[in-house]
C-alpha cells in the first residue's frame, strides 16, 4: 500500500506545473500495518507522566530487556551498550525532573537514545524497545527522543505526532491553569464555585484564561496573545524535532537541504512577525542587547510538572556578574571571531584551512556556522554562543550545581532554554535582533542584485488588488487533560479522559485575496511571492526600502504556469502550503487510526497540517482599529528547479514536514530576492515587482460575528 502510495505521489509531483503546487488528501484503509503504528505509537504519549496503564503495554514493559533488543538484526552494540550502563549505573535522567537538551550529559544520553531506537530494522522489536523505556527513563527526553526518531526512521515515515501542547500542557499554560486543571480533575463540578473564570460545558470543565491580562507579568506585555500562541511555539518545538542541531545532514539519516539557511529563514520570520506587533502595539523598537545590561525582566508562571517554577529574570538584570563571567568571555570571544570571520572574508575550519563566504552559496555554511550545530565547519572555534546567551538571560545557572546520584546534573531550564516556550520571553527577540545583525553584516559583503538577476523579460504586474484586511481574537479551547492524574475509571485510552479545556483568546484574521493582474508576451513558468513589512519605524518615521529589507515578512510563495498575454492570478489567505491551520488532536489521530483500522472510516494522510507549518491565522500583524499601514512587495521570477526535487527524502511528496522530504520549491535563495539589502534603485524600473501600502485593520471582539472554534472537533 505505501509502496503504491509513494508511487502515486512521485506522479503528482511531476506533473506539479499545471497549477500551484497543492496538498493531495491520501486515504488509507487497507495498509493494516500503517494504522496499526499510527495508534500504537500514540497510546505512548497518553497521561506521559504516570506508567502505561493498558495491560497490553505493561506486559510487554516487563517481558522485554535489552537482551531481546540486541537481537535485531544490525543493531547499534555501542548505542546499546552504553545506554544499557547508563541504566544499570543510575547515571540517566530520572522521571519527575526537568529535561534539558543543552545539558551536555542529557544531551549525551539523548543522541546515545537516538542511535540505538534509530538502528533497529524491525519495527516490532523498535515498538517494544520503546515501550520497555516508556516507564524507565524521564518522560520529557522520552518523548523528545522518539519524536526525532518517528519523524527520521523509515519504519515510521507518515507516522502523525501528537501536538506537544497536548503532551505537555504545562509548558503552554501557567501553574494557576494547571493546579486548577489538577482539581477539577480530581474534585469533579464541586470545585466550579469557588473559581469564578471556569464553566462546565456538557461533559468538559472550561478554564477561561486571558494572556495578556495576567496581574504577576511585568508590564508591557502587550503582546503576549503573540510570543505566548501555543501553535507558535508548538511550531518552532516542532522545528527542532525535525531539524536537531546535534543530528548531520551529511552522514545521517537526514535529507536537509541547506539546512543553516533554513535555520536562517526561519528566525527572519519569527523576528519581522514580532517586530510588527510591537508596531502594532505601540511597543517601538526591539531593544538592544548590550554586555551590561537588560532593562526588562521577565516571569512566565510556568511550572514544571514537578512543581519547580521555571526560573525568572528581575527587571535590570545586570549580565555582569561574577556567577556570568566564564559564560560572557566566551560569548564575546565567538561574536568576535565571528565579526573578523566576516571582515576578512573566511572562517577557519577544523584543520585551519580558510573556507570562502563571500561567495553566494555561503549562505548555508555561515548559517550552519552561526547554529554551532554538528555540520558547522568548526563547532570548537565557533560554538553555540546564542545557548550561551539563553543560559545568562534566562537566569538559570545556580541549580546546575546539584547532581543525581553523584552524577547526573539536576538543572531547571529556562523558558529560552526550552524550544517550546523560548518564544515567550522578549529576551530572545533580543538574542536574535544581536544576531541577526551579524547575518546582514555578512551580506552586506554580497554583491548587489543585478537588474539581469531580478528582472524577468516580457512579464509586467499592471496592478494589484487586495481585499479589505482585518484583524481580530477568537477563542479556542484547548485540552490540558494529558497534564492532570487519572483516576482508575479514567485510564482507559479508548474510553477517554475527563475533559479539561482552557479558552484563550488568539489572534485571527479574516479571510483575503489577493489578485494580481499580470501581461506577459511568452508563456513561462514562474514563482510568485507576498511579502509585508512595517511602512514606519517605532519613531513613525518612514523606513526607506534599503533598511526595511530585514524586516519584509514572505505572506505567500507559489508556483504558476503563466499564460501568454494578460491574466489574473488570484491568491486566497488559507492556500499557503507552508502554513498550517492547526494539528490534529491526540483523539482525533488515534480514533480515526483505530477506526481506519477496524474498517469504520478513511485515515486521512496529507500535508494540510505540514508538521513545522507556520500558524495561518498569524499570517497578518494585528494592526490598530483605525487602520495601520504596511507595504504590500508582490514579486514574480522564473521558476529555476531545486538541487533537491520538491517532496523528495525519505517522506513521500505532500505528507512533508512528517518526515525528512525536501522542502524546497525552487532553487532560489529563501526569502529572495530580500535575501541580500535591496536599495531602491534596483527595483524602480522592475515590472515584475510591485510595491505598494495596505492598511490592516483590528476589530474588538464584539464587533466580530465569528463562532468559537473548538479544537477538540475540528474535522
Amino acid at each position: 500500500m505505501m509502496r503504491v502510495l509513494l508511487v502515486a505521489l512521485a506522479l503528482v509531483a511531476v506533473g506539479a506545473f499545471a497549477e500551484p503546487i497543492k496538498f493531495v488528501r491520501h486515504k488509507i484503509t487497507g495498509d493494516k500495518e500503517f494504522l496499526k503504528k499510527q495508534t500504537e505509537l500514540l497510546q505512548l504519549y497518553h497521561h506521559i507522566h504516570e506508567p502505561v496503564h493498558d495491560p497490553e503495554l505493561h506486559s510487554i514493559s516487563v517481558t522485554w530487556t535489552f537482551q531481546n533488543t540486541r537481537a535485531c538484526h544490525g543493531v547499534n552494540e555501542t548505542a546499546l551498550n552504553i545506554y544499557a550502563d547508563l541504566m544499570k549505573t543510575g547515571r540517566i535522567l530520572p522521571r519527575g525532573v526537568p529535561f534539558a537538551v543543552y545539558q551536555p550529559q542529557q544531551q549525551f544520553e539523548a543522541v546515545t537514545l537516538f542511535n540505538l531506537l534509530y538502528s533497529i530494522t524491525e519495527y516490532d522489536k523498535l515498538y517494544k524497545t520503546v515501550v520497555y523505556l516508556r516507564d524507565r527513563i524521564n518522560e520529557g527526553l522520552f518523548v523528545y527522543v522518539l519524536g526525532v526518531v518517528t519523524l527520521n526512521h523509515p519504519l515510521t515515515q507518515g507516522i502523525v505526532l501528537p501536538p506537544i501542547y497536548e503532551v505537555f500542557p504545562s509548558f503552554f499554560h501557567t501553574g494557576e491553569v494547571m493546579t486548577a486543571a489538577q482539581r477539577f480533575s480530581a474534585h469533579g463540578p464541586r470545585m466550579l464555585e469557588n473559581y469564578p473564570n471556569t464553566y462546565l460545558w456538557e461533559d468538559n470543565f472550561v478554564i477561561k484564561w486571558n494572556e495578556t491580562t495576567w496581574p504577576y507579568y511585568y508590564k508591557n506585555f502587550l503582546i503576549s496573545y503573540f510570543t505566548n500562541d501555543y501553535q507558535l511555539n508548538t511550531a518552532y518545538y516542532n522545528h527542532h524535532v525535525s531539524n536537531p542541531f546535534w543530528l548531520s545532514s551529511t552522514s545521517g539519516p537526514l535529507s536537509k537541504y541547506r539546512r543553516g539557511e533554513y535555520f536562517w529563514y526561519l528566525h527572519k520570520q519569527i523576528m519581522t512577525r514580532y517586530y510588527m506587533e510591537r508596531l502594532s502595539n505601540g511597543l517601538g523598537e526591539i531593544p538592544d542587547l548590550d554586555y551590561n545590561t537588560v532593562e526588562q525582566g521577565y516571569t512566565s508562571g510556568l511550572l514544571y510538572h514537578n512543581g519547580i517554577p521555571f526560573p525568572s529574570r528581575p527587571n535590570h538584570f545586570s549580565v555582569d556578574q561574577p556567577m556570568f563571567v566564564d559564560y560572557m568571555n566566551r560569548i564575546k570571544d565567538v561574536e568576535s571571531r565571528i565579526r573578523a570571520a566576516i571582515d576578512l572574508g573566511y572562517v577557519l575550519g577544523t584543520n585551519g584551512e580558510r573556507i570562502d563566504i563571500r561567495n553566494v552559496d555561503s549562505f548555508d555554511l555561515f548559517g550552519r556556522l552561526i547554529e554551532a550545530n554538528v555540520d558547522s565547519p568548526n563547532p570548537q572555534f565557533y560554538h553555540d554562543f546564542i545557548g550561551l546567551w539563553k543560559t545568562v538571560l534566562g537566569n538559570s545557572l545556580v541549580p546546575s550545581q546539584r547532581y543525581i546520584n553523584g552524577h547526573v546534573p539536576l538543572v531547571v531550564p529556562s523558558v529560552l532554554e526550552n524550544y517550546q516556550t523560548a518564544l515567550r520571553d522578549p529576551a530572545f527577540y533580543m538574542i536574535w535582533k544581536r544576531v541577526m545583525k551579524l547575518f546582514n553584516m555578512w551580506s552586506s559583503y554580497l554583491p548587489r542584485y543585478k537588474h539581469e538577476d531580478l528582472a524577468v523579460p516580457s512579464v509586467k504586474i499592471e496592478k494589484v488588488e487586495v481585499d479589505k484586511l482585518v484583524t481580530y481574537f477568537e477563542n479556542v479551547f484547548v485540552n490540558v487533560s494529558n497534564h492532570v492524574y487519572t483516576t482508575s475509571e479514567q485510564t482507559n485510552i479508548k474510553t477517554g479522559d475527563v475533559k479539561v479545556l482552557v479558552q484563550q483568546a488568539v489572534l485571527n484574521h479574516k479571510p483575503f485575496e489577493i489578485r494580481m493582474h499580470v501581461k506577459s508576451n511568452v508563456a513561462k513558468n514562474v514563482v510568485v511571492r507576498y511579502f509585508l513589512a512595517p511602512k514606519y519605524d517605532g519613531n513613525g518615521v518612514e523606513i526607506p526600502l534599503h533598511l526595511n529589507t530585514h524586516n519584509f515578512f514572505q505572506l505567500d510563495q507559489f508556483t504558476y504556469e503563466l499564460p501568454a498575454g494578460e491574466c489574473v492570478i488570484k491568491r486566497q489567505s488559507n492556500e499557503n502550503i507552508y502554513m498550517v491551520d492547526g494539528w490534529r488532536t491526540f483523539t482525533q489521530v488515534y480514533q480515526r487510526a483505530l477506526d481506519a483500522y477496524n474498517g469504520k472510516r478513511d485515515f486521512v494522510l496529507d500535508g494540510s497540517e505540514f508538521f513545522i507549518g507556520y500558524p495561518r491565522r498569524l499570517l497578518l500583524p494585528k494592526g490598530r482599529v483605525g487602520g495601520m499601514p504596511f507595504v504590500l512587495m508582490a514579486y514574480i521570477h522564473e521558476y529555476v528547479a531545486p538541487k533537491d526535487p520538491y517532496g523528495t527524502g525519505l517522506n513521500p511528496k505532500n505528507v512533508f514536514g512528517l518526515g525528512t522530504g525536501s522542502r524546497r520549491m525552487t532553487n532560489y535563495p529563501l526569502g529572495f530576492p530580500l535575501d541580500r539589502p535591496l536599495g531602491q534603485w534596483q527595483v524602480d524600473n522592475l515590472e515584475n515587482m510591485h510595491i505598494q501600502d495596505v492598511n490592516i485593520f483590528h476589530k474588538p471582539i464584539p464587533e466580530m460575528k465569528y463562532p468559537f472554534q473548538l479544537l477538540s472537533s475540528r474535522a
